[in-house]
């Protein structure tokens, strides 16, 4: 019971990610240095935990797809330049 409350909080914490990466997303840019990487460093470790707690139930297959969606994701959101609304 506790491994299934450790994982359902990490997806829980894994959502909340990446909502927070997206309310960033296109805006990343207007953000000092420090604010910047603060929030990629935080949204970061909230996924790496997250797929932590996944892989403890799910096992490697969970986990490596959680990593590649982490990755995508924070590209996507904080690395990929923002297209100019016309």
């Amino acid at each position: 019971m506790i491994i299934f409350l450790h994982a359902l909080i990490g997806m829980i914490a894994f959502i909340g990610a990446g909502a927070l990466g997206t309310s960033f997303a296109g805006e990343i840019n207007k953000l000092t240095t420090m604010q910047k990487w603060s929030l990629i460093v935080t949204v970061t470790a909230i996924g790496i935990t997250a797929i932590l707690g996944l892989y403890s139930v799910s096992g490697i297959v969970g986990a490596a797809l959680s990593t590649v969606a982490l990755v995508a994701f924070e590209y996507v959101c904080f690395f990929k330049e923002a297209k100019e609304e016309a």
